[in-house]
């Protein structure tokens, strides 16, 4: 196969022939570029890492396409990825990248055939600031990768964004239809260490520093919580028990989501939920970091109830996600999407320096 290298030239005559093409486009005023489960985890969170030993074909719904019908891939860099019309239907290559941080890995056994499929986030270990939410589906080659953290790879796919109906990541620009070689391991980089000023979200109207998106920063302290239960995290579970909110906000206005933070650790290692975080923000305490926070930086949505609720596992609303608090006074849907922070780990993340003030410390 004949890789093309990013040249001005190049794509533009690739995305100009995409353009030109009919295809299907988005609805009017539904943006969803850069807009984005279960427990995951931010150590090695598997026990093989290796490519298949058979790649295999397409045993479910949908047949995988053969490597021969894709379009030519391009060699980009992720930040010249993320600027790509929606429906360009470009396929590009992403070399020597590195998973930072694993959402979830889920397996199954299919006519005999061991298959993965994966979330996960990539970082560029060669421009820091630059990472990608990846969906590695089930008949995605080689069809039982298993990923983790710290493994570097060649990643072709396509550009797409999240649909406006997944709960928490809707919207957000991701790879997908992914192929993956595996090059060897890496370091993973360091944090990116922020400025005063990053983050501020404005309740949750605002999608502060797009340019962060993907990749994990560190907030340095102190900060303190001034909010243990923005509008911009509360819904009100289905059966109406449970926590209000899954975050909350800390000066500056960065909104930091909890949702990682508090369930159970899942099968392949996740984090379970930090001892000590009710006592931060529960009853309404008002925690300190003295040593700040670190976390994934990246999108959220809440999709709420078909019925006006924001409860889940009911019919979702048509209109897709939005950020709860976000609606206008003239009955306006509010902001699709914001950008938040996910810690992913208490001690890495939250660290020995967290503390819950009178109530007691974390650990």
């Amino acid at each position: 196969m004949i890789l093309l290298r990013k040249t001005p030239s190049a794509v533009a005559l690739v995305v100009a022939a995409a353009l030109l093409a009919p295809g299907c486009s988005e609805p009017d005023g539904l943006d969803r570029r850069d807009a984005g489960g279960s427990a995951g985890c931010t150590g090695v969170c598997s026990e093989d890492g290796g490519l298949s030993s058979d790649a295999g074909t397409s045993v479910d719904g949908g047949s995988q396409a053969d490597a021969g019908t894709w379009p030519t891939p391009v060699v980009m860099t992720l930040s010249e990825a993320r600027e790509l019309p929606v429906d360009s239907g470009m396929r590009v290559l992403f070399e020597r990248v590195v998973i930072h941080t694993l959402e979830r890995v889920e397996r199954r056994t299919q006519d005999g055939q061991e298959q993965v499929r994966a979330w996960f986030w990539v970082v560029d270990p060669a421009r820091p600031t630059q990472g990608l939410w990846v969906h590695k589906d089930w008949t995605d080659l080689p069809v039982g990768f298993v990923p983790q953290v710290g493994q570097r790879l060649d990643l072709t796919g396509q550009m797409q964004p999240e649909s406006a109906f997944e709960q928490f990541n809707g919207y957000r620009t991701r790879l997908a239809q992914v192929e993956l070689r595996l090059l060897g391991t890496l370091a993973v980089p360091a944090d990116n260490f922020v400025l005063p000023g990053f983050g501020d979200a404005d309740g949750g109207q605002a999608r502060p520093n797009p340019e962060l998106l993907g990749t994990r920063v560190y907030v340095p302290g102190p900060l303190f919580i001034t909010d243990p239960s923005p509008l911009a995290f509360r819904r009100v579970p289905a059966d109406a028990s449970g926590p209000a909110s899954s975050g909350f906000e800390l000066s500056g206005g960065i909104l930091v989501s909890t949702r990682y933070l508090s369930e159970p650790g899942s099968s392949d290692g996740g984090v379970a939920g930090c001892d000590g975080l009710a006592l931060m923000v529960g009853d309404g305490g008002l925690g300190v970091f003295p040593l700040g926070i670190r976390g994934v930086w990246d999108t959220y949505t809440f999709v709420p109830c078909q019925d006006g609720g924001t409860g889940e596992g009911c019919p979702a609303n048509p209109n897709g996600g939005r950020v709860p608090g976000t609606e206008s006074p003239d009955g306006g849907l509010g902001n699709r999407y914001t950008h938040v922070l996910h810690p992913r780990n208490c001690d890495r993340d939250f660290g020995s320096g967290w503390d819950a003030g009178s109530m007691g410390s974390g650990k």
